[in-house]
């Protein structure tokens, strides 16, 4: 369903084009180039990218307009460097309050990124699993700080994708964490958070030449 207003339509396709890779770091974003592809004025696209911009994922260049944020690779291995300490904690204090639900939601999500063959499709499914894992530490200082950092690192899981095998790997490791956390090992889970996300750095690292 299309959101109420024009505004919201155009921020939540442009943040979710940028965050699955999509529009890909350091491209243009043209107000008016936008306004004609999604049939809207140039309003709610102006509003939109500045919201985008506050959030970190848009940079507003004076002289080349909206920009989408491009991270050199030594700011990439920093955002990864400080979520591979913070997320385990984040998944600690997470899981004390994980329902049964909210673990069964994120094994469904799970199989249905076994099959799903899309890269754009399945790194959707791949942020609202982990989303899913961190949602009774919304709002909290440090799900906010984490899920910040995800953000702004998301566009550059596309190039972790471009490894061969490296949904597969993922996907197994889903399970297992899955499995650490329906056993109540927490120290395991968070180990392998850890290398979950070195993993997926490394990955980042051989695609650098598409880094600026």
């Amino acid at each position: 369903m299309r959101p109420k207003t024009n505004y919201e339509f155009v921020r939540q396709t442009l943040r979710s084009e940028i965050i699955e890779g999509v529009i890909e770091p350091g491209a243009r974003l043209v107000q008016t180039e936008l306004a004609k592809r999604l049939d809207v004025s140039t309003t709610p696209v102006r509003e939109a990218l500045q919201d985008l911009a506050r959030e970190g994922l848009v940079l507003l260049d004076p002289h080349r307009g909206a920009v989408v944020r491009s991270l050199s690779l030594d700011e990439v291995r920093e955002i990864y460097e400080l979520r591979m300490v913070l997320e385990p904690m984040l998944l600690r204090k997470a899981v004390s309050e994980l329902d049964g639900k909210e673990l069964d939601h994120a094994r469904r999500l799970y199989e249905r990124m076994e099959t799903e063959q899309d890269v754009s499709r399945w790194a959707e499914l791949n942020r609202e699993f982990h989303h899913t894992l961190f949602a009774p530490a919304d709002g909290t200082r440090l799900g906010d700080i984490v899920a910040s950092l995800r953000d702004s690192a998301i566009p550059y899981v596309a190039l972790s994708l471009a490894k061969p095998d490296q949904r597969a790997d993922s996907n197994a490791e889903h399970a297992e964490l899955l499995a650490h956390l329906r056993d109540g090992d927490l120290d395991a889970a968070e180990r392998l958070t850890r290398d979950h996300l070195a993993a997926t750095l490394r990955a980042i690292e051989e695609s650098r030449s598409t880094l600026s």
